[in-house]
C-alpha cells in the first residue's frame, strides 16, 4: 500500500510543472517594452488590403506633408514614427479620390490604418 501512495505522489509531482522559462521570458519582455514607453513618438502603419493601388499621404495640422508613398495591393508602409500629434491620413487613386482620417495622437501610440477589401480607409488597430 505504501508503494501505491508513493507512486501516486510521484505522478502528482510530475504533472504539476510550471510554465517553461521561455514563455515567462517572452511575456516579461513584452511587459517591459509596454511599461517602459514614456515619451516615444507615435507610430502609424498603413496597409493596402484593397483591390486597387493607392497613393497615401500624411499631413500635419498645418497641412505640411509629413510622408507619402504609393502602395499596391497587399503592401504596407511598415511602422512610421511621426513627430506631429495632429495628423490627416489621405488615400487616393483614380477611382476613389481623397479618403481621409483625422487623428489626434499621443506619445507611445501605435495605430494601424488600412484600405479594406471594399477600398475604404479605416482605422483597424490601436
Amino acid at each position: 500500500m505504501k508503494n501505491v501512495r508513493l507512486m501516486f505522489l510521484l505522478l502528482l509531482m510530475v504533472n504539476c510543472t510550471t510554465d517553461s522559462p521561455e514563455i515567462q521570458e517572452r511575456s516579461d519582455d513584452l511587459n517591459y517594452q509596454v511599461l517602459n514607453c514614456i515619451d516615444d513618438l507615435p507610430q502609424l502603419k498603413i496597409t493596402n488590403n484593397g483591390t486597387d493601388s493607392f497613393d497615401f499621404a500624411i499631413y500635419g495640422q498645418d497641412y505640411s506633408q509629413l510622408y507619402s508613398q504609393a502602395l499596391s495591393t497587399s503592401e504596407n508602409t511598415g511602422w512610421l514614427e511621426l513627430s506631429n500629434y495632429e495628423v490627416i491620413v489621405v488615400a487616393t487613386n483614380d477611382v476613389v479620390y481623397g479618403q481621409k482620417l483625422e487623428l489626434t495622437l499621443v506619445p507611445c501610440d501605435a495605430m494601424e490604418i488600412e484600405i479594406d477589401v471594399n477600398n475604404g480607409l479605416i482605422l483597424v488597430g490601436i
